[in-house]
Formats: structure tokens, sequence, C-alpha cells
């Protein structure tokens, strides 16, 4: 192989990783808003826009040519074809699911939580039909036709796939649920307003509409606080009877307020709406979203609770964020290629000089793009409280030194000098020794050091101030200011005002790092004095302490 042949080689070789690594991106990205259906959706007239939603997602995610939606009539109890999108000759949805129902297909994907997968009956191809359904409900099926000679769907594209229809299908249900409740809600409206022989027929129509909910509602007597009244829902949900609930404090049932501090009796509010946990009567922890409001029934003054039960959409949640952590993992992967294939191209004594610092840089780009996937797996680690430190002497000055040769062509494309000093003396002088991971300081000062050269005006000035003492103190100021909406929170998660592409977790990032290295962080900021950030890092032991 020539030389032209070999960089040519090399070339696409480069390339097809890199699309591997931006595939790997792309779906990390997508995972990001996967379990999330806007909870404005259940306000709407129709499920239309949800099952739009639902499609266009599994179709970003499967190469589809065509995708139907059944939903099971609440009536008879059949499925009925409520959304199809794309063409395909040939294709008749509705003929399919005939067909899979026929030979009990259907029955088996109602029966499992994952997709399966189908030879289509009326052309060639492939059927990719999941069920649509929460832990209560199936509330449909998801029949998609697979576009021919596409490629196999990869583990996690199915994965994802399955969190999109397990979400659709809770926004189903709350779609459903809210259409109950504001029903029953209209109806009581109504029937208020009429003569008092009137009144107990509306009371009777709307008990049985409660009590038949599958969430729990109940009435509380604001001048005791007892319960007075509840559904089978609610009673099964903390795992009492009527008769055991009927008489007791809220605040011995499923209500976590003390007595004194309930937002609605003695707080004044019309309506209140938080995530609680409560306990049922075995123990049990239960996560619920409950919502209590000031109404009038039958004349009586009272408090109506209504409270859902959200563990399984918890459980969405951190499904999305153990894709979101498997599709980190996969992405070192790719870059095992990046990092490894440099070293073997370089053996070769054949290799023309002018490419090597290319490979060079193709190895070096794929070390730091590897360290930044293991630092977000260690960020996810300190969050939980379960990251395990391996502390080691790491010599801060050259840290720096290294973070402000990276962002060199930020600071000349803004126009801002970083300027060092080191116990009172310009420059960088060292050793400072601090205790730590290399990695973990320099993640730090990078995130740190880039904020405050953005936040700075143009020509002006990055100052940090390097004290060695017992503990070691880094200064950063720049003369930018924080917002002032958010200086009592900063180092608080998705904290950001006014940043263009913010997301609020630089400085929580760091605040996490610094704490897990043994240190502290503290911001002081104002539109006069700019900005100024202080960490304290831990010395090792014995390290010598300059004069």
């Amino acid at each position: 192989m020539d030389d032209a042949a070999r960089i040519a080689f090399l070339t696409a070789r480069v390339e097809s990783l890199s699309r591997e690594k931006e595939e790997a991106l792309a779906a990390l990205a997508a995972a990001a808003g996967l379990g999330h259906f806007d909870t404005s959706y259940s306000r709407l007239e129709s499920p239309q826009p949800i099952l739009a939603e639902i499609a266009g997602r599994v179709r970003d995610l499967l190469p589809l040519e065509a995708v139907a939606l059944f939903l099971v009539d609440e009536a008879s109890h059949d499925m009925v074809l409520s959304l199809a999108l794309g063409q395909a000759p040939g294709f008749d949805p509705e003929a399919e699911l005939d067909s899979l129902i026929d030979d009990h297909s259907l029955a088996l994907v109602l029966d499992q939580p994952g997709p399966a997968f189908f030879r289509a009956r009326g052309r060639d191809g492939r059927l990719a039909v999941h069920r649509l359904a929460t832990p209560s409900r199936v509330r449909g099926v998801c029949l998609g036709l697979l576009r021919q000679g596409s490629q196999e769907a990869t583990d996690q594209a199915l994965a994802l796939f399955t969190v999109v229809l397990n979400a659709g299908a809770a926004a189903l249900e709350s779609y459903f649920l809210y259409r109950h409740l504001s029903a029953a809600n209209q109806g009581l409206e109504r029937k208020v307003a009429e003569r008092t022989a009137a009144l107990r027929r509306a009371y009777d129509e709307v008990r049985v509409i409660i009590d038949s909910l599958p969430a729990g509602v109940a009435v509380i007597d604001p001048a005791s606080h007892a319960v007075v009244d509840i559904n089978p829902a609610g009673a099964a949900m903390v795992g009492r009877g009527w008769e055991e609930l009927v008489g007791r404090e809220c605040f011995d049932c499923f209500c976590p307020a003390q007595r004194g501090n309930c937002p609605i009796i003695d707080g004044g509010q019309t309506l209140s709406c938080v995530e609680r946990r409560i306990r049922d009567a075995t123990g049990r922890e239960i996560l619920i979203l409950k919502t209590a409001v000031r109404a009038s029934l039958a004349g009586r003054d009272c408090v109506i609770e209504s409270f859902v039960d959200i563990s399984e959409q918890k459980k969405l949640e951190s499904l999305r964020e153990d894709v979101e952590r498997m599709t980190r993992h996969d992405l070192k992967a790719p870059l095992t290629g990046i990092i490894g294939l440099p070293d073997v191209l370089m053996d070769d004594p054949d290799l023309p000089g002018h490419v090597r610092p290319l490979l060079g840089m193709i190895k070096e780009s794929g070390l730091k793009m590897l360290g930044m996937i293991n630092l977000s797996l260690d960020l996810y680690k300190m969050e939980a409280g379960t990251y395990v430190l391996d502390p080691r002497p790491v010599d801060l000055c050259r840290v720096l030194e290294s973070v402000a040769g990276d962002l060199a062509p930020l600071t000349r494309a803004k126009a801002v000098a970083i300027r060092f000093e080191t116990d009172g003396a310009s420059g960088l002088a060292g050793p400072v020794t601090v205790l730590g991971e290399e990695l973990l300081f320099f993640s730090l000062f990078a995130n740190l050091l880039k904020n405050a050269v953005e936040a700075s005006p143009r020509d002006g000035e990055v100052a940090v101030a390097v004290l060695g003492r017992d503990m070691v103190l880094v200064s950063l100021h720049n003369a930018g200011a924080v917002p002032e909406a958010i200086r009592d929170r900063f180092f608080e998660k998705y904290a950001t005002s006014g940043k263009a592409g913010g997301t609020g977790l630089g400085a929580y990032s760091a605040r996490l790092i610094v704490e897990s290295l043994g240190g502290t962080i503290s911001c002081v900021s104002d539109e006069a004095a700019g900005t100024t950030l202080c960490c304290m890092l831990p010395r090792p032991a014995g390290a010598s302490v300059r004069p």
C-alpha cells in the first residue's frame, strides 16, 4: 500500500469512527428528553397530540417506513386505529393487527415489556410491535413497518423505544385521568347551582365517579383535620380500610404536614400541589403527587385531597438516567479505536513524517474525550455519594498551566488575559502540592477559568491567586457579575440566568468536585467589584509550606 492509499485508508477510518461517536452522542442527547411528556398534554381536547409525539419519537429511533398507533376502546375493548404516519404500498396496519390477533401473537406482545418483531403479511418487510401500557392497564399498541434493507436496531435504540412507549402510555393515562376528573368537576359545579333536591343526586353521581377513579380522593374536615370520606383507591393506597380511616386525622394517614402547618387550612392557600412520601400500614414508602383544594360540598366547608402514586413515573426517570449512563459507557468503544489506531500506524517506519503530528492530535483528542466521559460518570457517583476518591499528591501549578494552555484560543478570541500570582509573587511558582486526583483538579479549574473568561468584558483580565499554607487557597476574580437572581443559589443544580446555552450544571459540578476532594468553594459577586470564587483545597500530610 503506497502513502496515498494509506492516508486515504486512515482518513476513511477516522471518518467512520467520528460517525460512530456522533451517532452515540445523538443517542445520548435524545435520551435526555425521551422519558418526559409535557404535563399540559393532560388538558388537551383529544389524545392526538400525544399520539403524534409518540409516533414522531419512535420514527426518530427506528428506521420505520410507517407507524400506526391503536388505542383500546373503553366501551368495546377493541383495538381502534387512532393514528397512522407514513406511506408504504401494500401496508394495511388494521389487517396486520387482525392477523396478529388471529394467531395470538398480539397476546404475546401485550404480555412482555419490550418490543417484538414479526414478518409483515401484506408485503415484504418486518413489523416492530410494542404495547402501550401502564402498570394498571393496557392502553393500546404501537405497530411499525421497518424500512427494507435497514440495519438491525441497536440495544440502545430498543431500550429507548421502550422508554418512549412507557412514557407515552403514562401521558395517555394522565390525559384520560384528567378527562375523568374534569368531567367530575364540571358535573359538580353544574349540580351545586341547582335546587337542594338535586344536590343529593349530584353528590351520588360524583361519588360513583370518584370511587371509580384510580387516584386516591379524600374529603377532610378543616376544623378537626379529620378524614370525612375517602374513595376505595385512596384507602387501598394507604393500606387501611374505610372504617379505619374515617375520623382519623389526615396527618396520621397520608399527609406528611403537621398540625398548624397545613398549607391550605393554616397557610391560606387555595390550591396545593406537591410531591410527598407516605407510608402505608405495612411501613412501605410510596411517592405520591398530592393535590389539595378548599371546596364546599353540600354547603359544607371542606378540603378535598387527591393523590396519585407516581412511583412508576420515577422509575421511568431512573430508567432514562440508566440509559444515559449506558450510552456514556458505550461511547468508550469507538474511542478505543480512535486512541489505539494512531499507535499502530506510527509503528510503520515508512509512514510520512507530516502524518505523525496528525495521528498524535487524533490520539490526544481521543484521550481527552475519554477523560471527559469518565469524569461525567464520576460526577454521577459524586452526586449519589458513592464516589471513592484515590488521593495522590498533585502539583497545582502544573495543572493551572495546562488549563491556561488549553484556553489560549478562547482568551485570544475574547482578548482576555489570565494573570497568575503565587503567594503574592507574580506568575506560577511551583510546586504547590495538593491532595486529590489530577483529572478532577484539571476539570475543576478548566470549568471555572473558562466561565470566568466568558464572563469577562473584552480586553479584561482574570486574576488567579494561589496561597499555600495548611490548606491551599485558590481565588479567581473577573470583572463580570453573577446575575442577582441566582447569586444565593449559584452552586445549586440547574441554576442559570441569561447565559446562552447555559445548563446550570457548571458551578454545581465544581461544587461536587471540590467537596469530593475534601475542600470548600464559595462565591462573592456584585456589579461594582465583579465576581470572586474561592476554593480551599487540602494538602498532603507533611507537604512543604512556602516561606
